[in-house]
């Protein structure tokens, strides 16, 4: 049935219907619904919290897909004279030194290669653009965006960019962001692409662009992602940490947001935050018996089976069957903010990651207003919560 309405006028029809019974019949029906306190997923939402999310939970179920039949894989160079308070960067693919470790065995089965990849800096609106390099003693965050490893962008127009506009209003010493337009995966129905770790590689690209093109202290880095950014996030770090490199040590801090840290989804059961807030997180939940997320899973593993998504570190790190055996795996890691939402069904995956953090001996800070949703840092909507966290967030930038 998905497939048909991918096609044309199948597609038009559906989203014509979809349009009109969400205006004409949904909307107000959930109106009248969510007045009394009691009928609300959470009875501390407000009645427009109500509406909103479970308007994005009917567009992820929709019977279309989400990602577009015609997305190019071969980036384009975007003009800064269409980009407000930002400037475009190509990044350069990793050198052969940095193409090596577990990343580089797992490309090699998957064929993967290092690629120049585009990158976007986000200025602190009314600064003064004065090139790339950077300041000395200079802070900056480089922010990896949330798409399930497949959708989104970089590009200073995505949702996801108002985490570090956030940021950028809030703190007293950023001064510019910069973001990595890493490559999208795909699967089945459309052309396979950009299996792991491509979009790792993309992200240790960009981390290297910073220190050794632009010249930030690596100190001074704070890395930074959300959803499935996170998860590249952590592997970047894993990987400077496991192949040491005298001109690319790790960065001074890492910062996760709704992380996505176990794609085989070990922990799902009925008392895990994935079965407990599927009525409260913007998520459409899936039928019984369907894997979380499973296009993005698919299209991650590529040709590999699926026992890599439950044992690989870089893939599944907070997984009760990563090899190596879990205790040591985060030793080494820097400072370390983990935020996630209360209500969102990712929940677990960040608080295991705060525990396994914490017995390495690694000092976390662990944020989670009880009722936010994924991704709340992204959302100018979902207040109070955002501001109070990125300002508790920029505070903490501030005093690195």
């Amino acid at each position: 049935m998905k497939t048909l309405l991918n096609r044309q006028p199948f597609q038009t029809i559906y989203l014509a219907y979809f349009a009109a019974s969400l205006v004409l019949a949904k909307l107000p029906l959930w109106s009248v619904y969510y007045l009394p306190r009691i009928n609300r997923p959470r009875r501390s939402w407000t009645l427009k919290r109500c509406l909103i999310i479970r308007l994005i939970k009917e567009l992820f179920g929709m019977k279309v897909d989400l990602k577009p039949e015609n997305t190019s894989d071969v980036p384009t160079e975007v003009p800064d004279a269409s980009l407000t308070d930002a400037k475009f960067v190509w990044i350069d693919p990793i050198p052969d030194e940095l193409f090596c470790g577990e990343v580089r065995r797992v490309a090699d089965i998957t064929r993967v290669q290092p690629a120049r990849i585009p990158g976007y800096w986000l200025l602190k609106e009314g600064s003064h653009w004065c090139g790339p390099k950077a300041k000395p003693g200079e802070k900056t965050v480089l922010h990896m965006h949330g798409g399930a490893f497949y959708l989104g962008t970089a590009h200073p127009s995505h949702v996801t960019a108002n985490i570090t506009r956030g940021l950028l209003l809030h703190s007293r010493t950023l001064e510019r962001t910069f973001a990595v337009d890493y490559r999208l995966t795909s699967s089945a129905p459309h052309p396979p692409a950009n299996p792991f770790p491509a979009a790792l590689l993309d992200t240790v690209a960009a981390y290297r662009y910073l220190v050794q093109d632009v010249g930030f202290e690596p100190r001074n880095i704070i890395v930074a992602g959300d959803s499935a950014g996170a998860n590249l996030a952590v592997g970047l770090v894993r990987h400077l940490l496991e192949n040491p490199s005298p001109s690319l040590s790790p960065p001074g801090r890492l910062l996760t947001i709704s992380g996505c840290f176990d794609l085989s989804m070990s922990r799902h059961s009925a008392d895990s935050s994935a079965s407990r807030n599927a009525p409260t997180d913007i998520f459409d939940t899936p039928p019984p018996g369907t894997l979380f997320a499973e296009y993005a899973v698919t299209s991650l593993r590529g040709p590999m089976e699926f026992d890599v998504v439950k044992t690989n570190r870089y893939i599944s790190p907070v997984s009760p069957e990563v090899e190596p055996a879990a205790k040591g795996m985060f030793s080494g890691y820097p400072e370390t903010y983990v935020v996630a939402g209360g209500a969102e069904r990712l929940l677990d995956d960040s608080k295991v990651l705060v525990e396994m953090m914490e017995a390495d001996g690694v000092q976390v800070t662990s944020d989670i207003p009880v009722d936010a949703v994924h991704d709340f840092l992204a959302f100018t909507w979902h207040e109070p919560e955002r501001t109070e966290v990125l300002r508790k967030i920029a505070e903490w930038v501030d005093l690195a």
